[in-house]
């Protein structure tokens, strides 16, 4: 049985729990091509936002992977994390059957990323915009880090 299914979401469409999942259970792993940052540049638009960060100079193209289905929260009850040099989707509190997963798009991008976004996620927490981890409130990324919300592979890119 599949831990997880695509449907239709609140912006379109998005990755969705088939499943319970119980807090800090992986979910599955974030797979696909690895390219340098050049190449995100090179292509832009809808290629580089569909992008992970996975190391100091390269990123994740999920393809059409469980990671091209994942929609941002401010409210996030899941979180990517960095082990062995790959990328897994962690549950970051007790998801449902049915519910939609969904990460906190800032706690994957490095200082040195420059894409930002307008916010549609719905949440009553909505910070209206998406950008890189260190503008984030403090008292949110402080949050985040105690619980372990921010990839690894970000850390050596924050001040």
């Amino acid at each position: 049985m599949s831990r997880v299914y695509v449907g239709a979401a609140r912006t379109g469409k998005g990755l969705f729990a088939a499943r319970a999942f119980r807090r800090s259970e992986t979910i599955v792993p974030i797979t696909g091509r690895v390219y340098h940052w050049s190449v995100l540049i090179r292509r832009g638009g809808s290629f580089m936002d569909n992008c992970f960060r996975l190391g100091e100079d390269t990123y994740l193209d999920p393809q059409n992977g469980h990671g091209r289905w994942l929609n941002h929260s401010c409210d996030p009850n899941a979180a990517i994390r960095f082990e062995d040099n790959k990328l897994f989707l962690v549950a970051a509190k007790r998801i449902r059957t049915d519910e939609e997963v969904v990460i906190d798009y800032s706690t994957i991008l490095g200082d040195d990323d420059a894409w930002r976004m307008y916010c549609h996620c719905g949440s009553r927490k909505c910070r209206r915009w998406i950008s890189r981890f260190g503008l984030l409130p403090a008292a949110l990324k402080k949050s985040y880090l105690r619980r372990g919300l921010v990839a690894d592979n970000i850390l050596p890119t924050l001040d």
